[in-house]
């Protein structure tokens, strides 16, 4: 049987390899991304049992987000201009120790903050410094369907997140929080005992060209944030309007969870399209399209509504994973930095947003915060429209 070129594997046995090595990836993600939500978990006991402010309990959430959105970029930067790396079991280990020694420190706050700092740092290492690996992993045919692998994997931790942070402090309290370290050892272990080649080079050693163009990049990464702004926002503010519309809170909940089931489902099939069609084409079609779905959220009702919420889900989600693979393509000697601007600095400043809908809210209500969002997602869909696509960065 013919040999891969430069691996010899035989095909089979490459492909074979590749596959476990992007689920091995998918579920480190997955690992990584439960903690974060965890704090939200915790904001009403915190408050309610243990006698926090406000302004204390929210400060720990605030706190791991900026240090993991602005960490990110700069440990890119480090993996691109100097090699230097954290392993990915180790990244997820401080993000799971962090969080799970929040259970047992609740009563030293400034030490608490530190634990929560640990595991946002933890948060950081890991998106540069796996995104190289998947990059490494990926091919200019199937690099779509790959990035989406492990970007679904980050997109389930973060729904378990809140649920299992539910359990743990619906039967054991604050301390049983402490268990939650368990996901982070045992990932760590599976990437112990079954390591992803280091197949990152320590400084790539690409030279600069008319193809590495930050421009097309930069488009990418402002429509991006508005993308992550619409996002945040729209699991923000979704249950609220749909309560206020007469449905139960529970209803209203299941329906946010099953427009981000919709969302993984969407993740998929965009990374799988894009390979075939081409990035541009499913970013730009599956933006554009987002617009009247959304539109429809808040003009239909019952079976439609919920369609429309379905459909919402699938189509905007559809484009984050390609539009990270655009840009490694785009900039390849700068994969660490690029993964770190994508998956940390756009998603922080889109969460900021959030905070801008809300004061809108508060000032003209909440149906004309939600009326503004398909103005946001055309202002990202023209971004990514006006996005050149150097020749050696399409896939069609």
């Amino acid at each position: 049987m013919e040999a891969e070129p430069g691996t010899g594997q035989t095909r089979p046995a490459r492909t074979s390899a590749r596959l476990k090595e992007i689920s091995e990836l998918a579920l480190a993600h997955l690992i990584n991304d439960i903690y974060a939500p965890v704090l939200m978990a915790l904001q009403p006991v915190l408050i309610t049992t243990m006698g926090y402010s406000y302004f204390q309990a929210a400060l720990l959430p605030v706190m791991h987000s900026l240090i993991s959105s602005l960490l990110q970029p700069v440990f890119g930067r480090l993996a691109d201009s100097r090699g230097f790396r954290v392993s990915v079991g180790l990244s997820i280990l401080l993000s799971g120790l962090g969080i799970a020694l929040v259970g047992q420190l609740t009563d030293h706050y400034l030490i608490l903050l530190v634990c929560v700092a640990i595991s946002g740092i933890g948060h950081a290492t890991f998106h540069p410094g796996a995104l190289c690996k998947v990059d490494a992993i990926a091919s200019q045919g199937d690099r779509g369907r790959i990035t989406s692998f492990f970007v679904v994997g980050g997109n389930l931790g973060q729904a378990l997140g809140p649920i299992l942070g539910g359990l743990v402090l619906t039967f054991g309290g604050i301390p049983a929080v402490t268990w939650l370290v368990i996901p982070a050892v045992v990932g760590a272990l599976i990437l112990l005992v079954s390591p992803i080649p280091d197949t990152c080079p320590v400084v790539r050693k690409v030279a600069m060209s008319d193809h590495e163009n930050w421009r097309p990049v930069l488009l990418l990464f402002g429509g991006s944030t508005l993308r992550a702004w619409v996002t945040f926002g729209t699991m923000t503010f979704l249950p609220t309007y749909l309560v206020l519309n007469g449905y139960p809170i529970l209803t209203a909940t299941m329906l946010v969870s099953v427009m981000l089931l919709s969302g993984v489902a969407g993740q998929i099939t965009g990374g799988i399209l894009s390979d075939r069609l081409g990035r541009k084409p499913i970013v730009v079609v599956s933006t554009f399209a987002a617009i009247p779905a959304f539109a429809l959220i808040l003009l239909t009702h019952g079976v439609a509504q919920i369609a429309a919420i379905m459909t919402f889900g699938f189509l905007l989600w559809s484009s984050f994973s390609v539009t990270i693979a655009m840009a490694h393509e785009m900039i390849p000697s700068q994969i660490g930095m690029i993964s770190g601007l994508f998956m940390g600095i756009a998603m922080g400043a889109g969460g900021l947003g959030v905070s801008v809908s809300g004061a809108v809210a508060d000032h003209l209500g909440l149906t004309a915060t939600l009326t503004l969002f398909p103005v946001i997602i055309l202002i990202a869909a023209i971004l990514f429209l006006l996005v050149r696509v150097p020749r050696k960065a399409d896939t069609t």
